[in-house]
């Protein structure tokens, strides 16, 4: 039996699946220890809350959207009464400027929580902002650079990830059409603007058309082609396989995730600056954490190849847990911002832990 269980050890050395980092925690891809490290991330995240903004805001959003993934995961009580919480100050409405993308975020965390519950108060402030969308006749201007109007319209590709996903849900909650039918409109608009179809990444926004990093390349911000990877995820898994434009979300989906997954860094992490790895060589957590996310999920839904993008979210994994220090504090995230940048090891924000529990999330769920 010994001999048995040391060559089992052996085994799972030698294929990979067992590690442990500088802060002495496993990296053993196993639930146990994933389940511990993101139950550290999540508490101390809620101990420290970003201050600076409302917690309708979408940095906070953005980690709410991984804290509800957490409780879905574990039914901790602990997290759904964090945001129930949350709900019932804010009696279930958004910030005011209902147009800009940002404000949708949290949008998604109590579509999600109606999903769950089926409250009607935490849907009807949700479905009037939605409708106001829809039923506005202008077109859309997703000029960023000189128009007065830019932050009423999907014009940098961060808004991919704020506001596509809560029409998404807000149909899935409601069976109503129309609110598919305007987030494929306007992610096409989006798209067609900012995406390079010979790279498989977005542009930030239209002051980097014609931009380039100190060693001559082309400039693709890592978080950024991150929001947009993480938002087609949560299009896709509330868009009917029947939808007419879902092929073509997922061919976008498999493009950038082939691309991306080219530009991994040997520590599993990608930089901030995706093809000038040179400008900025610290891995970045945030960036990394949402193509991780993605990766998982395109696995667990057959849009990935396993034996392909398993090892790239392994080694992503092993990255980002290396970065979480003793207390939960997931490092080396890139601060608020639009644009590559430098980082360093005490650099947190909340978004950076949202993806990590939703990473987490999808490996357990890959694992299962």
């Amino acid at each position: 039996m010994k001999r048995l269980l040391l060559l089992l050890v052996i085994a799972a050395t030698q294929t990979g699946f067992y590690s442990s980092t500088a802060h002495g925690q496993s990296t053993d891809l196993t639930s146990a220890p994933i389940l511990e490290v993101m139950h550290r991330t999540a508490h101390w995240q809620i101990e420290h809350p970003y201050s600076q903004r409302s917690p309708l805001d979408w940095l906070d959003g953005a980690f709410y959207t991984g804290l509800w993934a957490l409780y879905e995961k574990t039914e901790e009580p602990r997290y759904a009464n964090e945001l129930l919480a949350l709900g019932q100050r804010s009696h279930w409405k958004l910030l005011n400027d209902v147009y800009h993308a940002d404000r949708l975020t949290i949008a998604q965390v109590f579509a999600d929580m109606y999903l769950h519950y089926e409250d009607p108060q935490m849907l009807e402030p949700l479905q009037w902002v939605m409708d106001m969308h829809v039923d506005r006749k202008s077109s859309a201007d997703v000029r960023f650079e000189g128009n007065p109007y830019k932050l009423e319209w999907w014009t940098w590709c961060d808004a991919l990830y704020m506001a596509p996903p809560a029409f998404a849900r807000v149909y899935e909650a409601t069976g109503e059409v129309k609110y598919l039918d305007y987030l494929d409109k306007h992610w096409w608009i989006t798209s067609d603007y900012l995406y390079d179809s010979t790279e498989c990444l977005f542009y930030r926004d239209d002051r980097f058309f014609d931009r380039k990093t100190v060693n001559g390349q082309k400039v693709f911000w890592s978080r950024g082609n991150g929001w947009v990877l993480g938002g087609l995820v949560r299009v896709l898994e509330h868009m009917p396989a029947e939808y007419p434009s879902r092929a073509r979300f997922e061919d976008q989906f498999t493009c950038m995730a082939r691309k991306v997954a080219s530009l991994q860094g040997a520590d599993g992490l990608w930089r901030s600056s995706l093809l000038d790895a040179a400008e900025y060589p610290i891995g970045e957590s945030s960036g990394s954490a949402f193509f991780c996310y993605a990766f998982a999920w395109g696995i667990n839904h057959g849009l990935l190849s396993a034996k392909e993008y398993a090892p790239v979210v392994e080694k992503a994994w092993r990255g980002l847990v290396k970065n979480v220090n003793e207390e939960g504090r997931l490092g080396f995230v890139q601060q608020v911002g639009y644009s590559p940048e430098s980082i360093k090891a005490d650099d947190w924000q909340v978004y950076g832990t949202g993806a990590f529990l939703l990473a987490g999330c999808e490996i357990l769920t890959m694992i299962e």
